[in-house]
């Protein structure tokens, strides 16, 4: 069976005057490319978000293919929707393509974890919301010895499609479903304690495609996402 991804076009990207900042389209995403939320204008909650995770970023989705994402957001949990108009209340969209490959079976693999999720109907995990801040710095301040305690263990995925996700926990959940994060490592991903931010910095997510960006906005030059490898250098057909 050929992969939906190698009939894609070839990347085309353009640099954003000023600054050299990579800038796509939408028709570039492909499946599996991760998408972090700049908003417009700060709600309370996004407010708080971007304070306690010392992040611009303060929703994260994942691109399914077929002009669709999937996100979990409050109250419904995690709903499938068009990618267009994803613009309409973000200054701008950071994207992240995996440099491990998202080929092969790999965007079935998502699109039935999505669906299986989907199908659960499980509500937005408020409560982990609520005490993300604690429990994520408690989490990654003993990381390695949760790592030693807990080696081995994993959950397969049907239970991770039962459970309950914040933004940013569903996109992790899914590179563990599709096994970017393979079982022997999920015990360093736990969902739960990762942040939009955490997906902005660290490169096991991917690297910086470029930005989808509103006509007459400017990336900023302080941009997390900078400090990523940029996927373009590896070339725009890895798969081969």
């Amino acid at each position: 069976m050929r992969n939906a991804n190698r009939d894609a076009k070839t990347l085309t990207v353009k640099l954003q005057a000023g600054d050299g900042k990579l800038i796509i389209d939408l028709a570039d995403l492909l499946s599996g490319d991760i998408l972090l939320f700049k908003p417009s204008s700060m709600q309370v909650h996004q407010a708080a978000i971007s304070h306690y995770t010392n992040s611009p970023f303060t929703h994260a989705a994942i691109y399914i293919g077929s002009g669709e994402i999937a996100e979990s957001n409050v109250p419904g949990g995690v709903k499938k929707r068009s990618v267009e108009g994803i613009l309409d209340a973000a200054e701008y969209v950071a994207v992240l393509r995996s440099q491990l490959g998202f080929d092969r079976d790999r965007p079935a693999r998502l699109s039935e974890f999505v669906d299986a999720v989907v199908k659960e109907a499980r509500f937005y995990d408020i409560p982990g919301a609520a005490r993300f801040v604690n429990s994520s710095k408690n989490y990654f301040e003993g990381q390695l010895q949760f790592v030693r305690d807990n080696d081995g263990k994993y959950l397969n995925t049907e239970e991770l499609a039962r459970k309950r996700f914040i933004c940013s926990a569903f996109v992790v959940a899914c590179y563990t479903a599709v096994e970017i994060i393979n079982r022997s490592a999920q015990v360093a991903f736990i969902p739960e304690h990762f942040s939009p931010g955490h997906l902005s910095t660290d490169s096991s997510f991917g690297w910086l495609l470029g930005y989808l960006v509103p006509e007459g906005v400017t990336v900023p030059s302080d941009d997390p996402c900078r400090f990523k490898g940029a996927w373009i250098d590896i070339g725009s057909e890895w798969w081969k």
